[in-house]
């Protein structure tokens, strides 16, 4: 043997009409979790919305998710601030977590998502907290719970 660990290759005389391999079982109860496991895998890199769709006085608004400076917490609703306008959803801010692109927003506190792109400042506060100010003048607070989502921005 070598010294070097390997080991020598060694042919094996193999009659396939003597042996039989058998074949292998093709068992679909045995292959369902791992099929489960990779579909759950790929609608977990389900692409974010683009926007975001408003009924509101009678219309429907479809407001470009970029379009979105900020999203503030109300009850079981959400405001979306876009420009000057607000519009109001029926939706909880941990779904409305996800169905923004992590690229693009941040949450900031339990009650405000923030466009990463609209954030003109941060201001450093006490015990880890922030002030962000975006480009509108609009003064959030960013909670020490989140804080190290902003630092992630920083760095």
């Amino acid at each position: 043997m070598p010294s070097t660990g390997e080991y020598p290759l060694r042919l094996v005389d193999f009659d396939v009409a003597e042996k039989s391999v058998p074949e292998p079982q093709r068992d679909n109860e045995s292959l369902r979790p791992l099929l489960e496991a990779v579909l759950a895998e790929l609608r977990s890199f389900k692409r974010k919305s683009e926007r975001v769709v408003v009924r509101t006085n009678g219309k429907v608004v479809f407001l470009r998710a970029d379009e979105i400076s900020w999203v503030e917490a109300a009850g079981n609703y959400v405001n979306l601030h876009a420009g000057s306008e607000s519009h109001v959803l029926r939706e909880s801010m941990k779904n409305m977590e996800t169905r923004l692109d992590p690229d693009l927003f941040v949450r900031i506190h339990r009650s405000a998502i923030v466009n990463v792109n609209r954030i003109r400042e941060l201001q450093p506060w006490f015990h880890g907290e922030y002030v962000v100010i975006l480009h509108d003048g609009t003064r959030l607070m960013a909670s020490r719970v989140f804080s190290d989502r902003l630092d992630k921005l920083i760095a």
